[in-house]
């Protein structure tokens, strides 16, 4: 008899819960433009993650479909290049060219050179390697998120 007055009792709790849910307003028209709001999510997964986390605004076509011109990526500082592995995504500035700086390309090689490490890099969109080894010096980060556009082709 016990056992069923709570049954009873929790099944009341449940609808009662899922009733007052239903009747609490919906925000269908929230903005995501509004920069504070994102900055404190931010802030979150910063905590979260121990980290400080950057953002960049895609200038190119080179890495779509997983994303593209006017999309925002998200990424933080690699503090142990060894913790890299082939299939993520990194931002770097171009090993020759000084002035080329925050591109996003997928690690496709790791070469161990003495101590450190070069990586091996490509567009998702391109069907050749990237000519040059990244060198562990020139890596930012990884990248660990998207924001897609408005303007971006292919997302929703």
């Amino acid at each position: 008899m016990i056992a069923i007055l709570s049954l009873l009792a929790l099944l009341v709790i449940t609808g009662v819960g899922w009733f007052s849910a239903r009747l609490t307003p919906t925000h269908e028209n929230i903005s995501h433009d509004n920069t504070y709001e994102w900055t404190e999510i931010f802030h979150g997964y910063e905590a979260y993650l121990d980290q400080r986390i950057f953002y960049s605004t895609v200038s190119g076509s080179s890495m779509e479909p997983t994303f593209g011109e006017g999309d925002a990526v998200l990424w933080v500082e690699v503090d142990n290049m060894a913790e890299l592995k082939v299939g993520d995504i990194i931002i770097f500035q171009h090993p020759t060219l000084p002035g080329v700086d925050n591109i996003a390309h997928r690690i496709v090689e790791i070469v161990h050179v003495g101590e450190g490490y070069q990586f091996r890099t490509r567009g998702d969109d391109l069907s050749t390697l990237d000519q040059h080894l990244v060198p562990e010096g020139n890596v930012h980060g990884l990248v660990i998120g998207v924001i897609y556009s408005a303007i971006s082709s292919g997302q929703p």
